[in-house]
């Protein structure tokens, strides 16, 4: 297993909208301490054993520090957490003193200096102990902004019965995918499941599309505007194709990121990331699941997302030190938290080097070979745009998803904004 590629950084998925210059946690003494006592508050997105994990974290930390730290955890849904919750709190100077930031967000929390340098807190030996290109992907003006606990990559989940029943072949290039989602597709069941909303998800789960044909959003110094191209107008086109032949639904019973649609009979594929495996496993045990690589356009080439949440303290924390000593705790000092974290809990690849050789047995075990052996060595980092960037990418997208314009009109107004945006810098 070639676990060590250092281009593999992070990213999942979704629109915050945030105003610079905000924030601070709140408390009712002021300065988040009370009877000697600091109490910091973390909040999260996570349900179910996700959440459960943090739970207990935050239950064995306090236990061990009763006499001077107490987190108070607080866990949303996510697409309130994204959307509402966390961008709104960081507006009325409310934002809570630990939060979990996407890749698709990290630029617009970074240029809005709300997230702390963690450089000084991380333990000896440590960050040496991270993937480079996973701290590179945190970094902003020489600042470690966040830490990265998990890689997540992207693969097409199927339906083996649906697809049997149909006489359908897993599809393995973008015709076969388009032709296997419409015949697919019932009154009761969506032939594919895609993402529908406007965020930093949406465009997360697209990428891999554009980079199969080698096209990207921006120049590779980052300053020009690469969007109206034929790559990217090809791309919007055949992602808008699902939608306007109604193969992929415009409104879905469960979050686009939920294994609940494929593992319910709701849909019979799906493009969804490593964290559905553990899902699949556990309360879809009786669905026969199958997964493969991302389809590829003829000529093509295979590639995936790797996308992955960080978790981040507040810069305008009272306690900042507090903070960041407990997510250092959590993922970057003994292997046992984190290798719970990307084998147990959840499927993932591990950032950190030891963690990865501690768990390697797992990464061979049911679906996670499919991603070890066939999806991991066609993974590019989800990149990390500004927020107008991602904004207009969005933009684009749903234009040709459900406003009937075409991929080149699509990209040729959008690549204005994008210029525009580049401008402001």
């Amino acid at each position: 297993m070639k676990f060590w590629k250092s281009f593999l950084i992070f990213s999942i998925v979704l629109l915050l909208v945030v105003q610079a210059g905000c924030s601070s946690s709140k408390s009712s003494s002021g300065d988040g301490k009370k009877d000697g006592v600091v109490t910091l508050k973390f909040w999260d997105f996570h349900s179910e054993a996700e959440k459960k994990f943090f739970q207990d974290l935050v239950k064995e930390y306090n236990a061990a520090h009763k006499d001077k730290v107490k987190i108070e955890y607080t866990a949303f849904n996510q697409s309130d957490y994204t959307t509402t919750k966390l961008p709104v709190a960081f507006a009325n100077e409310e934002g809570p003193d630990i939060f979990m930031v996407s890749p698709g967000d990290f630029t617009k929390y970074a240029q809005s200096g709300i997230m702390a340098d963690l450089n000084p807190y991380f333990p000896k030996g440590a960050k040496e102990d991270f993937l480079p290109a996973a701290i590179d992907a945190v970094t902003y003006k020489d600042k470690v902004l966040a830490l990265p606990y998990e890689l997540e990559l992207l693969g097409l989940y199927y339906n083996k019965k649906m697809l049997a029943d149909k006489g359908v072949e897993v599809p393995k290039t973008w015709d076969e995918l388009q032709a296997a989602a419409k015949k697919l597709t019932t009154d009761k069941v969506a032939g594919l499941v895609l993402p529908t909303d406007k965020g930093p998800y949406l465009n997360f789960i697209w990428y891999p599309f554009l980079w199969q044909q080698g096209g990207n959003v921006l120049s590779e110094d980052g300053t020009k505007s690469t969007f109206n191209s034929p790559e990217v107008v090809k791309a919007l086109d055949y992602w808008g194709s699902f939608f306007q032949n109604g193969s992929a639904p415009s409104k879905l019973q469960y979050g686009p990121w939920d294994a609940a649609n494929i593992g319910t009979g709701t849909a019979a594929m799906t493009i969804v990331g490593t964290w559905a495996i553990p899902v699949l496993e556990n309360q879809f045990k009786d669905t026969d699941i199958g997964l493969a690589p991302i389809p590829t356009p003829d000529g093509g080439k295979a590639a995936t997302d790797a996308g992955g949440w960080k978790m981040a303290v507040n810069s305008k924390s009272k306690n900042v030190e507090e903070a960041a000593k407990f997510i250092m705790w959590c993922f970057a000092e003994d292997k046992s938290r984190p290798l719970k974290w990307a084998t147990e809990v959840k499927f993932a690849y591990s950032p950190r080097q030891s963690v990865i050789e501690e768990g390697k047995a797992i990464y061979d075990k049911g679906l996670r070979k499919v991603f070890t052996d066939e999806i991991y060595d066609s993974a590019i980092p989800e990149p990390r745009y500004g927020p107008e960037v991602v904004d207009a990418v969005g933009e684009a997208m749903q234009k040709v998803m459900f406003g009937k314009v075409k991929g080149a009109d699509a990209a040729k107004e959008a690549e204005k904004k994008i210029e525009e945006a580049l401008k402001k810098k």
